[in-house]
């Protein structure tokens, strides 16, 4: 099924990385050691300086980047390099040194812990010894020096040992000329500690090593629970990654031996063991069993597969040996090239992420800005420095743009986890954001409403010019140049010989003609009744109207000047189109159906379907216009189709979605493809894209509202430094955890 979905390897392909590379054009990468979406804008800020590099997208949550450069001036893994100055590690997609492993979280634990430790003695020390001498106005007792000085050397760790990431983030921002929280954090808790060391040497007033502490720790426990989050996020992702083993068995000198699976070549013979997953592409030589693809194509039912059959690779042999021989290399396998198009996804941002970080890129100027309003007013009504401090400190503290920045990217990484995990590949990310405005489904009929394998049932010619059998041959004289399912099952129905035909021609949507020399060198056409310009009034009018209106597909035969008969085929229903058309009714949603297919064949699929609005006799063009005429009514539209015809109407519609089968081109012109032919996917799809736009909205919600009233409050002294920390860490939490929501849901 998967050969019907992605496009078979071009010769000119050597490996599967150039098109992941596209060399000249577009590079997708890896970055870690960001730490929030201020991280990724810097990154990109600092690439887009670089000569010859014309666009740059970097998604903090997803931790992928693009870059669309000058190939004449750039070397993008040289490129790349620049980003190791900013402390972040970056590798192109297929890079061997590319890394899936989520390291980061392990330097954060280490902070928190170091933070952790130190900060609580420096809170016990404070209780047992500071607090209460600050009561009663003690600031230059032997005693109270000697404890600051105490609390000066435990707090020093906790603010550049446990808070390094933050530190190194705040001085990385500035070299790149840009604010992140980063910089918030960093200049808040930075403050703190300057005034403290200098009330401690001078003894003249209150040391807040204490904030220090309780500032540090708590950024950096909600960065370690985040961390968490996003690798949860990522988890479903992370999983597709590493379906790809890395060993296999292959026969040497007569033995079978274990490999890296990397160094395996086409022929190669391979043996898969039962219980183990299958290294590579490949075709079954010897052995039958189930093979689990559910990885792969969403299908829960494992598949029956033996000689000459083909194997996927990351797909699990179930219950029996299998001898196999490679057709792809681990480069150029199906997984290979899943994994692939869904990180280029990943790399891309939707426009809503765009605007969020557009605000985010600003967020922490305004901040800093916000801060030293509010000391001054503070200052001029005229109360002392250390209270002045404190406010400035809590509203740089309190102010979170990662909540911001977190609210689309975490929610539209996890909502790709999960449309891969059943199935569907998402090839644009804007279609997360178009499914859930969707009003009106745009269905073609053959082999996306209907299973797609047509059998011919009659053939009927005009008295007395052919037997049936020369009449389906001289059609499949045509119809062997064509991949349309109509053709195949044509050519599949004629069991006698084929004449020769050349100059062959499809038109969309009305059918194919070739010029046959054995026919008096005539063109012979093979379609629609408006294609051959046949009369309702002809002889074998009448009989074709009885079969339409069966619901069996009328092809017509004839030459430059006459018609010879017509062919009559069936195509059975998707089993799930009737569940799914009525899942979209329950949406809201309105299921059409345009076909180029006769009227009367047309109508009687959608009455058996439930399909109340429905047209035949569509060519790809007109099919095209009317969904433009409803974009122009104000509806956004969704096409699904599979097939050639179909490329036109899935360009111009709002959502374009290709079912299983469709061919490359089709692939090439959908936003979104179904990687097994269970149309119910689509109502499941347009319910996650309305969840996870609900869950966008709820995050950046709460994320602006979070801002609008902790700041001002922060900002007229209602929240000390040590809760403004928790709050802002807090914002982060909800953000994430609401995301998160997103993979409890079940299908």
């Amino acid at each position: 099924m998967l050969d019907q979905v992605l496009p078979e390897p071009q010769p000119k392909r050597a490996r599967l990385t150039d098109a992941i590379l596209e060399p000249g054009q577009v590079s997708h990468f890896s970055v870690e050691g960001m730490w929030c979406t201020g991280c990724g804008i810097a990154a990109e800020r600092l690439l887009r300086k670089q000569p010859g590099v014309k666009e740059v997208d970097i998604s903090f949550a997803a931790e992928r980047g693009r870059i669309r450069y000058d190939p004449e001036q750039v070397d993008p893994a040289a490129l790349l390099k620049e980003l190791d100055g900013l402390g972040y590690r970056a590798r192109l997609l297929g890079d061997p040194q590319e890394q899936r492993v989520e390291r980061g979280q392990q330097r954060i634990l280490l902070q928190l812990i170091t933070a952790a430790a130190f900060g609580m003695q420096v809170m016990l020390l404070y209780l047992a010894g500071l607090y209460g001498p600050y009561a009663a106005g003690e600031f230059d007792s032997p005693d109270v020096r000697k404890l600051q000085y105490l609390a000066w050397a435990l707090a020093t760790p906790v603010l550049f040992v446990g808070g390094l990431s933050f530190v190194r983030g705040a001085w990385r921002a500035l070299l790149s000329g840009t604010a992140t929280m980063d910089t918030l954090v960093a200049l808040g808790t930075a403050s703190a500690y300057g005034y403290s060391v200098y009330v401690t040497l001078t003894g003249s007033g209150e040391a807040y090593f204490d904030s220090v502490a309780m500032i540090t720790t708590f950024i950096m426990l909600g960065r370690y629970l985040e961390s968490v989050g996003g690798a949860q996020a990522r988890k479903d992702i992370r999983e597709l990654l590493d379906l790809q083993p890395d060993k296999a068995w292959t026969k040497t000198d007569g033995e079978w031996e274990e490999v890296e699976a990397r160094i395996l070549k086409e022929g190669d013979r391979i043996l898969v063991k039962p219980g183990e997953r299958i290294p590579v592409d490949a075709e079954i030589l010897e052995g039958e069993g189930a093979v689990d693809e559910s990885v792969l194509t969403g299908e829960s039912v494992p598949v029956n597969k033996g000689p000459g059959d083909v194997i996927y690779g990351g797909s699990l042999d179930t219950d029996a040996a299998l001898i196999a021989r490679v057709t792809r290399v681990v480069p150029e396998t199906r997984l290979a090239h899943i994994a692939a198009l869904v990180q280029q996804t990943l790399a891309t941002k939707p426009p809503i992420q765009r605007l969020a970080d557009t605000a985010a890129a600003y967020f922490a100027f305004g901040i800093v800005g916000a801060a030293f309003l509010a000391m001054c007013g503070w200052y001029l009504a005229g109360y002392p420095v250390s209270r002045v401090l404190l406010v400035g400190v809590a509203v740089l503290v309190v102010a979170c743009p990662c909540a911001l920045g977190l609210a689309t990217p975490l929610a539209v990484t996890v909502s790709l986890g999960r449309t891969t995990r059943q199935g569907i590949l998402v090839r644009n990310p804007v279609a997360l954001e178009t499914a859930a405005q969707v009003k009106r489904v745009v269905f073609d009929k053959t082999g996306t409403l209907t299973q797609g394998r047509m059998t011919v049932n009659t053939a009927v010619p005009v008295k007395g010019t052919a037997t049936e059998e020369q009449l389906l041959c001289l059609a499949a004289s045509v119809e062997q140049y064509s991949e349309h399912p109509v053709a195949k099952a044509i050519v599949a129905a004629c069991t006698g010989p084929r004449l020769d035909a050349k100059e062959f021609q499809a038109l969309r949507g009305l059918g194919a003609s070739a010029r046959v020399p054995d026919r008096d060198n005539q063109r012979v056409l093979v379609g629609s009744l408006r294609f051959l310009e046949v009369d309702d009034d002809s002889p074998l009018a009448g009989q074709a109207q009885t079969h339409s209106e069966r619901g069996e597909t009328v092809v017509w035969v004839g030459s430059d000047s006459t018609v010879a008969g017509f062919i009559t085929l069936r195509d059975e229903p998707n089993p799930t189109a009737k569940v799914a058309l009525a899942r979209l009714q329950e949406q809201g949603i309105r299921p059409v159906m345009l076909s180029g297919d006769n009227p009367r064949t047309t109508e009687a699929i959608a009455t058996e379907l439930g399909i109340d609005e429905y047209e035949g006799d569509r060519t790809p063009q007109e099919k095209a216009q009317r969904i433009q005429e409803w974009q122009d009514a104000g509806e956004r539209i969704a096409m699904v189709g599979d097939g050639v015809n179909d490329a036109p109407a899935l360009v111009q519609s709002d959502l374009s979605i290709t079912a299983a089968g469709g061919t490359d081109i089709a692939g090439e012109a959908s936003d979104v493809v179904l990687m097994h032919p269970d149309l119910t996917l689509i109502p499941w799809f347009t319910e996650a894209s309305r969840l996870t736009r609900s869950i966008i909205m709820e995050n950046l919600g709460w994320a602006f509202a979070y801002n609008l009233i902790s700041i001002p409050l922060a900002a007229l002294g209602l929240i000390s430094p040590a809760i403004a920390a928790v709050a802002m860490a807090t914002s982060s939490l909800l953000v994430v955890g609401n995301s998160l929501r997103l993979r409890g849901e079940s299908r």
